[in-house]
């Protein structure tokens, strides 16, 4: 796997962009707040569940969520995506053609290792919405559907085996062919708070990111927030200054200490 040296300011991030895909409309992004974090969807992180489970948990939505899906006998996939947008516990994992939304995410959280996946998909092969995503035995992308609220959102949907009657996934970063599509920005940890400030600066904030009131009044908080570390994670902010001195530390950890953490999806 490719890995630059670490990020420290917007515009070496636009440069490592630039640098690693172009303008390839084949690329995707996906912010982490710590690199000990793999690339597993959420039904794979804790207690795995089998394809079976998955499948049950699914008919319970077809079957009492009906009201909520907007097509008429929808597909596998279709109900797949629109649970896994609600909140279900999946096997999909969100990405973003937007590579400023994805090193948001990656500086918005608590996690003290963040960085941004960037992964080319030229290789990676397309599920059809007709298709069985329980099926397959590789990692795919799903297919844009309809009127997406974030219309800059892209999954992949993750295969699963069964070792020793034991279901499994395998992290995307581990998986075979994987290594040369993927590419790691790490993200100096004592800077988040700027490349925040920065990205505020260029419209990618808490209004832009979720594109709803929700996200507006987050984003006005913000605004108008007197503390001066109001940019800050709010589980930050208690920490203050002492941010800066555990960088140093931090980053002799890399890859190597475990924190725990919130993750997007």
């Amino acid at each position: 796997m490719n890995q630059f040296n670490y990020i420290d300011s917007l515009s070496a991030f636009t440069a490592a962009i630039e640098e690693t895909s172009g303008s390839n409309e084949t690329t995707l992004f996906r912010g982490q707040p710590n690199i000990r974090c793999k690339l597993l969807p959420q039904v794979a992180r804790g207690h795995t569940k089998t394809a079976e489970t998955e499948a049950k948990m699914l008919a319970h939505i077809a079957k009492y969520g009906c009201d909520y899906i907007d097509v008429d006998n929808p597909s596998t996939c279709h109900l797949l995506m629109k649970a896994h947008n609600a909140g279900l516990e999946t096997r999909l994992l969100d990405w973003t053609i937007n590579p400023y939304e994805a090193l948001w995410y990656a500086c918005h959280s608590s996690g003290s290792q963040p960085l941004v996946y960037v992964l080319n998909t030229e290789d990676i092969p397309q599920l059809d919405m007709d298709d069985d995503p329980f099926a397959i035995t590789q990692t795919h992308i799903m297919p844009v559907y309809g009127k997406a609220a974030d219309k800059n959102k892209r999954l992949t949907v993750h295969a699963s085996t069964l070792v020793q009657g034991r279901p499994q996934f395998t992290a995307l970063e581990e998986e075979e062919g994987m290594a040369v599509a993927l590419t790691k920005l790490p993200i100096m940890p004592d800077l988040k708070v700027k490349i925040i400030q920065e990205l505020n600066e260029f419209g990618i904030n808490e209004h832009s990111i979720y594109n709803n009131l929700f996200g507006l009044c987050r984003h006005v908080n913000l605004m108008y927030d007197n503390n001066p570390f109001g940019w800050m994670p709010m589980d930050n902010r208690s920490a203050g200054a002492e941010m800066q001195g555990e960088a140093a530390e931090d980053l002799q950890q890399f890859e190597q200490k475990y924190v725990s953490d919130f993750d997007f999806d």
